[in-house]
């Protein structure tokens, strides 16, 4: 399938800020020699067994588990490219948002929430390449808790236990942390034999991090060796975080799973093919889909299933636009309902606030050490660009000492005195936000605290404003729009704001900085409702979209059920994030790899044990 290697493509973004580096160490020639060449060509036949619809995170686990069975012939269709050589570099995932590779969706803004952002909407990046989100995101790889599966479970999806779910999540791992292999109940926790590499970043801030771990737990949020072997209790946890990356290059699934794959003769990875429809026919049945490569329109038919897998917002845009969706809703947009389904409802994410912080250390980068750093990455994969633009660390933590599973979730961001990337991080908000957070800058570090709600009340909804699949359907978040979440939003900054009172954060003067937000000059600064009506209008997203086409046993109000079948519809399955009943508690990358493993087996066990029944319906 892939021919001679080939020089990858670049946003510009690399180019731009290491011009100097990159023309010494390239005069033309290809960065990374052992990428391979585009996919993409559209195939002779147009029967398959398979065709899986999105090639992004859960999609390439599919392609490759299901193209293990050489007698099925499998069909990949991706409405974007190969990602570009700034997907593999660590550091640089942030220069993927609004690009290509990048669906660049925004929530809409109703004229009173959100208003410290640009146009009161929330960017949502959405990985529009081979791999999707797991091509573009900060590699953080968070399990979840084993709460979260059994609540699975206990709303009547018997496959989803933790004891299941936890053996799928080993099936994908290959833990290569040498050191904490040494700990046998880590190395028991994790698997070791899987095509996804995990590991630790080696940061070049270990020691700031080590003092800001030391500060979580000062407050009762006890630091341990691996927040997914250890045991949620007391207030909370926090960690060095583990990471989808090896040896200085992200692991996607594309790397993981769609390359090791590549030459298979069963199967086809078609980039640029945007599916535009799911064919079913009068029998309830999925029988193809519809599809534009580079402007050419093009049928395919699936002899065993359609399997989609596009993410929780072009996952429900397309089977609406197939006429599987809200009946009423459809008809608004004179589609004719073939099945009537809450699909794009139940949208959840996890919402961040950001807590900023001033400190006067650590001091200035030097800018001539990070020039050669970027040398040296180049040369050995080893340097700064080899970790995460935000520190390796997490802390989960819950207002109460006797919950088994964390409310919260809080990442650190963190710019050396007088960077020059910290305002271009907060370019999502107003000027005036934006310039008074950075103000202290010139002369302090500045520390982001990424806080998280783990499990909001709040539902948001996709909704289609036209039949025509180009358009972008309208996202309403509703974020923290439940008062439960608005009241443990500021609940939670005012645990994590104590850490200014810590000894490391004593010792470099730290302050939490007012932001120029007049919607709330009306409250005592750092006061619970003063942070209420920050959370109102400063939360953004930490890229976790979720549940729009829900598992569940009753089709009232969920759109799969346990195997992951769309009621109703024959031969059509839904493989991605967007079937999650519920958010897991933390970052979702990882769930939704498990989520492809087990989807992967339930398709294997279905049609290898029995003759294929194609009228077989959900």
């Amino acid at each position: 399938m892939a021919g001679e290697a080939t020089c990858f493509a670049t946003t510009g973004s690399a180019s731009q800020l290491f011009a100097s580096a990159i023309n010494i160490l390239t005069a033309a020639q290809c960065l990374v020699p052992d990428m391979k060449s585009a996919y993409g060509t559209s195939p002779d036949q147009d029967h398959f067994d398979m065709i899986i619809v999105g090639g992004g995170t859960a999609g390439s686990v599919l392609a490759n588990r299901l193209s293990e069975i050489d007698e099925w012939n499998v069909l990949v269709l991706e409405a974007g490219p190969e990602p570009p050589i700034e997907s593999d570099i660590p550091n640089l995932e942030g220069a993927l948002y609004r690009s290509k590779y990048d669906w660049q969706y925004g929530t809409k803004n109703d004229g009173i929430t959100l208003q410290g952002l640009r146009d009161g909407s929330v960017q949502w990046p959405r990985g529009k390449m081979l791999g999707g989100g797991s091509s573009m995101n900060a590699m953080y790889y968070v399990r979840g808790n084993d709460h979260d599966f059994q609540t699975w479970y206990d709303e009547g999806n018997p496959s989803w236990s933790p004891e299941n779910v936890n053996s799928y999540f080993r099936k994908a791992e290959n833990f290569q942390d040498m050191e904490l292999n040494k700990d046998p109940k880590i190395y028991e926790t994790y698997g070791h034999d899987g095509p996804l590499v995990i590991n630790t970043f080696n940061s070049s801030y270990a020691d700031t991090i080590q003092k800001v771990l030391d500060s979580w737990d000062h407050i009762g949020v006890k630091q341990v060796p691996d927040i997914n072997a250890a045991k949620f209790e007391g207030r909370g946890l926090c960690s060095f975080s583990r990471a989808t990356a090896a040896n200085g290059v992200r692991q996607s699934t594309y790397r993981a799973y769609l390359n090791p794959a590549n030459n298979r003769q069963n199967l086809k990875i078609v980039t640029n093919a945007f599916v535009t429809k799911i064919l079913i026919n009068d029998d309830a049945q999925a029988y193809g889909v519809e599809v534009d490569i580079n402007g050419e329109q093009k049928t395919f038919y699936a002899d065993i299933e359609v399997i989609v897998s596009a993410g929780a917002i072009n996952s429900a845009q397309i089977l609406m636009l197939s006429g599987i969706g809200p009946k009423e809703h459809l008809a608004s947009q004179d589609i004719s309902c073939k099945v009537n389904l809450p699909v794009g409802q139940n949208l959840q994410d996890h919402p961040y606030v950001p807590i900023p912080i001033c400190g006067n250390k650590p001091g200035r980068d030097n800018e001539d050490e990070k020039m050669f750093e970027v040398l040296r990455y180049f040369h050995d994969k080893t340097g700064y660009l080899q970790q995460g633009s935000i520190t390796n660390m997490a802390a989960f933590f819950s207002r109460c000492e006797n919950m088994t599973y964390p409310e919260y979730q809080c990442h650190l961001v963190m710019f050396p005195q007088n960077s020059t990337t910290a305002r271009p991080y907060l370019n999502t908000f107003e000027n005036n936000v934006a310039d008074s957070i950075t103000q202290c800058h010139s002369h302090n570090a500045l520390y982001i605290l990424a806080l998280h709600l783990l499990h909001p009340f709040s539902r948001g909804n996709i909704s289609l404003i036209s039949s025509d699949p180009y358009v972008y359907p309208d996202i309403y978040a509703n974020y923290l729009s439940d008062e439960r979440d608005l009241q443990a939003s500021a609940d939670g900054i005012m645990i994590a704001s104590t850490l200014v009172d810590t000894p490391y954060f004593k010792s470099i003067n730290a302050f939490i900085p007012k932001v120029d937000l007049p919607q709330c000059d009306e409250y005592e600064f750092l006061s619970e409702l003063y942070w209420k009506c920050y959370s109102k209008h400063m939360t953004q997203t930490v890229f976790h979209p979720l549940s729009t086409a829900k598992m569940g046993p009753d089709p009232k109000d969920s759109v799969v059920n346990n195997f992951l079948k769309v009621y109703g519809v024959g031969g059509l399955r839904v493989v991605d994030g967007s079937i999650m009943p519920y958010e897991t508690s933390g970052n979702t990358n990882a769930p939704i790899i498990m989520i492809g493993e087990m989807a992967s087996d339930m398709i294997k066990d279905e049609y290898l044990s029995k003759p294929i029944d194609d009228t077989a319906s959900a």
